[in-house]
């Protein structure tokens, strides 16, 4: 309920809404009862607007945040089953997993080479290790293993205190652009201010009357304050967000919408981004039985042959394993058992292969994405077996590797497989953490294919032709990476350096390396997140995509942050989006609907502009010439319709197609700067309308008014077919569409306005008289011929500026 109670208080108590009810308070002192009532209808109506749709906005979204909000694993009645957060109690046995973030305070009962991230609550990232009998705080991450604890306090009760508020209270944040509009509506109320004193001297000094000049004050502080532009944004953004969500793709704030139509860089991962969230099994090679000069005779070495070759190879279950094999492959899966905490790699190796079921685990090193490995020691069979299995490069270390088997590593990888190999040790004491280096042997490899994930190479070629550079870091091989981006299709894949080489360099060489590369390859996650800082810092506007626990500093580092609903909850929590169908060719839906969206919020932000800045003119131009405002408050909802709600309803139905890529950075030279010459030209032709009118006939001036209305009106219905080229917006059958259905509701409201006698007396308007119109018709044709002109060469203006700029991009980028 207090979230509603915000929402209402957002909309009706905001400065801008109770100086206009305040106004409406002194026309009814003053018995302006239709004026009065005319402003507070206006300003109440787009209030509920704001309310429903904001309310709407936050009903849905809190539904799929909801949905894919982190859940606890709870162990009830032996069997495992998800609940959320909020749902625990203190005694429930929660089991624990790499990625997962802690929901509660907890006991450990059990640790399979548990450890922790306690930096949220101590400051040190360094990973802590966790055994049986142990505790575990909410709000810290699991980095490596798996366990199960015991539930000791929940919600306010834990030390962290706030875990109960993991499931966000919805409160819209302004986005850089709301705030920019924020800014302008500020300083043209400080500008309304500065005018109503000057209407009140001038006026005063004329000898009008109060009514009249707080009647003139009124209708200057409706043309020149643009209350409905935040309104309109504000609505544009929260059905954007609707419309997002049903293409699978949850903002998790309103700022995200803009982020991505200024995303101009973004760093991807491999797993699970580029490649499909599926790996298999491909072969298991026992490195005893490679015989020298690449001839190979095991049955499934031969079979990683063909593989490499790019010939079609069988499934892993038609392979025969020779004896060598199969005891490497009982091993893999032991580790795997042991020490994968459910990633998809080890469930890829568990779903072919079987452990010993004669094992007795003696310690665990679970795998992290720091160490690139994961160890066991065990007695297999009667006899203590110390194993490590993981990235090549890492484990050869402690088990170097000759020439002839690095080369077959490196084919391999190539040709985009992934690699793991096994190492044995004769010590049966030194912890796994400890163990040194050149101390074991290579014992064999597991081989894993990861595919392209479907979709990708149209992604990619989609963002890249939106000047997006791409990145990738990931963990893996280089040379698995650059296999995979090459099959993509991503810009240089050949230009790749390692995480290691990269620890080496200094700040200015780092940043060198980061600007040249395109691949970065068995990085840490500490140096994702140097690497994501940097683009920022170079002037980037930096995405990252990522799914799992070792993405979530960059994620949260990262201008936009961009998590799979599969992966970590620690990397789901800091995403700014979260694509609900875990695939990275969602995101080009998001770019597209966000772009449109930003393209509507500058078309409406530029009617909106036209409408102050040619009402300041025509009221500057009237108290020069010595006559009075020919507005009434209500003359100005009249025109507002037209100009601003019925524009801005049009295209919030029907969002515009851009022929580029909207930046939100230009928002006043594509909107304020281009729109300012038709709108000067449109206060002075107005006002000279009036002038005109009321000069040749002195004893019509309520005619004269009309008149001035209508001619004000049609330079507005006028603007909004020549915002579209102006801004670069596609016409195509939606947006003429659109148009024609602007002009069935501008001919309706205008024949109801003065075709029915009290309505057109309500708005205190005359049937028009053509007659008074002859003079300022030779001044409106030509106008809008230079209005079309004008617009017209904004347009190529507009359309020089984004090819330079795209021109800028593609020299940007690295060759």
């Amino acid at each position: 309920m207090r979230d509603y109670l915000d929402i209402i208080k957002r909309n009706l108590l905001s400065p801008i809404v109770l100086a206009i009810f305040l106004l409406a308070g002194a026309l009814i002192y003053v018995r302006e009862y239709r004026d009065a009532w005319f402003i507070s209808v206006v300003i109440v109506v787009n209030s509920l607007i704001g309310i429903v749709q904001e309310i709407r906005a936050k009903r849905v979204l809190h539904r799929l945040e909801l949905m894919s909000a982190p859940r606890a694993r709870v162990l009830r009645d032996g069997q495992a089953v998800e609940v959320p957060y909020d749902s625990l109690v203190v005694g429930d046995e929660i089991i624990l997993r790499a990625g997962d973030e802690l929901p509660a305070d907890a006991a450990v009962t059990a640790s399979k080479g548990l450890e922790l991230n306690e930096s949220m609550l101590t400051g040190e990232s360094a990973a802590v290790e966790k055994a049986a009998g142990d505790t575990v705080l909410a709000a810290t991450t699991v980095l490596a293993g798996e366990g199960t604890a015991r539930v000791t306090a929940v919600g306010d009760q834990t030390k962290a205190g706030a875990i109960s508020q993991v499931l966000k209270r919805y409160k819209p944040e302004l986005t850089p652009l709301q705030v920019a509009i924020w800014r302008a509506i500020t300083f043209l109320t400080y500008g309304a201010i500065i005018l109503a004193a000057l209407i009140f001297t001038v006026y005063y000094l004329s000898g009008d009357n109060v009514v009249i000049i707080l009647k003139t004050i009124t209708s200057a502080a409706v043309t020149v304050v643009p209350e409905g532009l935040l309104l309109a944004s504000s609505l544009l953004l929260a059905f954007g967000s609707l419309r997002l969500a049903q293409a699978k793709v949850l903002p998790q704030k309103l700022a995200a919408i803009e982020a991505m139509a200024l995303l101009n860089l973004l760093a991807v991962d491999k797993t699970g981004t580029l490649t499909s969230d599926e790996v298999t099994l491909e072969r298991v090679v026992a490195f005893d039985e490679m015989m020298p000069a690449n001839s190979i005779t095991d049955t499934s070495e031969k079979s990683a042959a063909q593989a490499t070759a790019g010939s079609p190879a069988r499934r892993f279950s038609e392979i025969k394993l020779s004896e060598a094999a199969s005891d490497v492959a009982e091993l893999a899966a032991l580790i795997a058992h042991e020490t994968s905490g459910g990633n998809i790699t080890g469930q890829a190796i568990l779903a072919e292969l079987t452990p010993s079921k004669h094992a007795d685990i003696i310690e665990v090193m679970a795998f992290s994405s720091a160490r690139k490995m994961a160890g066991v020691r065990a007695k297999v069979d009667g006899t203590v077996r110390t194993l490590m299995m993981g990235a090549p490069e890492f484990v050869a270390k402690l088990a170097p590797v000759d020439t002839m088997l690095q080369r077959q590593l490196d084919e391999w990888a190539d040709s985009g497989l992934r690699v793991l190999m096994l190492a044995e040790f004769d010590d049966e004491t030194t912890k796994l953490k400890d163990l040194p280096d050149s101390s074991g042997r290579a014992i064999g490899a597991v081989i894993l294919r990861n595919s392209l994930r479907d979709g990708v190479i149209d992604t990619v070629k989609f963002l890249q032709q939106q000047g997006v550079v791409i990145r990738v870091i990931s963990g893996d091989n280089p040379r698995t990476v650059q296999h995979i981006a090459r099959e993509a299709g991503i810009a240089n894949p050949d230009k790749a350096i390692l995480g290691s080489v990269l620890a080496g360099l200094s700040d200015k060489a780092f940043n060198k390396a980061a600007d040249e590369h395109t691949i970065f390859a068995r990085v840490l996650p500490e140096q994702k997140e140097r690497l994501i800082a940097h683009f920022k810092q170079s002037g980037k506007f930096t995405g990252m995509v990522g799914d799992g626990v070792n993405d979530a500093l960059a994620l949260k580092k990262s201008d936009l942050g961009v998590a799979m609903y599969a992966g970590a909850p620690a990397s789901r929590r800091v995403a700014d989006i979260i694509l609900l169908n875990n695939s990275f060719t969602s995101l080009p839906i998001g770019m597209k609907l966000g772009n449109r969206i930003m393209q509507a919020i500058e078309v409406i932000a530029t009617l909106f502009f036209h409408k102050i800045i040619y009402g300041v003119v025509l009221l500057l131009s009237t108290m020069l010439v010595g006559l009075n405002y020919p507005y009434a408050p209500r003359h100005i909802t009249f025109l507002n319709i037209f100009l601003v709600t019925m524009p801005t309803i049009m295209w919030t139905l029907f969002p515009p197609r851009p022929r580029h890529r909207v930046n939100p950075a230009h928002f006043w030279r594509d909107t304020l700067q281009a729109v300012a010459p038709i709108a000067l030209l449109t206060g002075l032709t107005v006002a000279f309308t009036y002038w005109s009118g009321v000069t040749l006939h002195p004893h019509q001036a309520a005619e004269a008014a009309t008149m001035t209305v209508l001619t004000a009106t049609f330079f507005g219905i006028y603007l909004v077919f020549l915002v579209g080229p102006m801004l670069g917006v596609v016409l195509d059958r939606r947006a003429h569409l659109a148009r024609t259905l602007y002009m069935a509701g501008v001919l309706f409201v205008t024949l109801v306005s003065f075709g029915i006698e009290p309505l057109r007396q309500f708005f205190d308007f005359t049937m028009p008289n053509v007659a008074l119109l002859w003079p300022g018709i030779a001044v409106v044709i030509p106008v809008a011929l230079a209005q079309w002109w004008l617009a017209r060469r904004a347009g190529r203006k507009f359309a020089d500026m984004v090819e330079a700029a795209d021109e800028r991009t593609k020299t940007n980028r690295p060759e």
